[in-house]
């Protein structure tokens, strides 16, 4: 027996257009058509929305708590410390850790990741696993897409061990005081794009980070 099927309805676009759009970029009328919708009105902003570009990125240290952030990251380096890079099983917070898992590890860090358990610890930090990371040697926790709720864990974390927060939701009325908090959410954050995903705001940590050593944030 077959399952549901889902059905694609089609929003109308003009057609005549998305053709000629299609055709200056080398894709599908449908998705030049999809574009249209969404308020692309010409090839380079399309061209730019698809591809990307390394031009328009903002500097990462508007963010607030990127130089605490970093000065505590480099040291950690520095002293070879053990780092975690604690996230979350969602798409974001998956590939948020690997992103900074990589580039801490291409910098020679000892570095290693953490993802809770869903049904068992439940979403951000958890006491226990933050325990059992800091008797596993860890001196330096950065969390990707989670912890900014995470108030009592933060409290409650063991003597010795520094917790840095990177997340992108709703920031609490009490903050969790963390080592340092990279949120553009936060208040008096001077970084004008308050969007960013959880691996955005693990990918400004990363430009910083990059920007400190060389003078210049292009690391990919």
């Amino acid at each position: 027996m077959l399952g549901k099927q889902k059905i694609w309805d089609i929003q109308e676009y003009n057609r005549e257009k998305a053709g000629f759009y299609a055709a200056e970029l080398g894709i599908s009328s449908l998705v030049t058509g999809i574009l249209l919708e969404r308020g692309f009105s010409d090839v380079d902003s399309m061209r730019d929305f698809l591809y990307g570009s390394k031009t328009p990125f903002h500097d990462p240290f508007l963010l607030k708590g990127m130089e605490a952030a970093v000065e505590r990251i480099e040291r950690a380096l520095a002293d070879d410390e053990q780092i975690t890079v604690y996230g979350d099983y969602d798409v974001d917070g998956i590939t948020a850790s690997s992103l900074l898992f990589v580039y801490l590890e291409r910098r020679g860090a000892k570095v290693n990741t953490y993802i809770p358990k869903r049904k068992s610890e439940g979403y951000g930090l958890n006491d226990e696993a933050l325990k059992n990371i800091f008797e596993n040697g860890t001196t330096l926790v950065i969390t990707v897409d989670c912890g900014i709720s995470g108030l009592h864990e933060v409290e409650q974390a063991p003597v010795g061990l520094d917790i840095i927060l990177t997340d992108h939701h709703t920031v609490p009325n009490e903050l969790p005081p963390a080592y340092a908090i990279i949120n553009p959410k936060q208040e008096d954050c001077s970084y004008p794009f308050k969007d960013l995903s959880g691996v955005g705001v693990a990918f400004k940590l990363c430009q910083a980070l990059e920007q400190k050593r060389t003078g210049t944030s292009d690391f990919w």
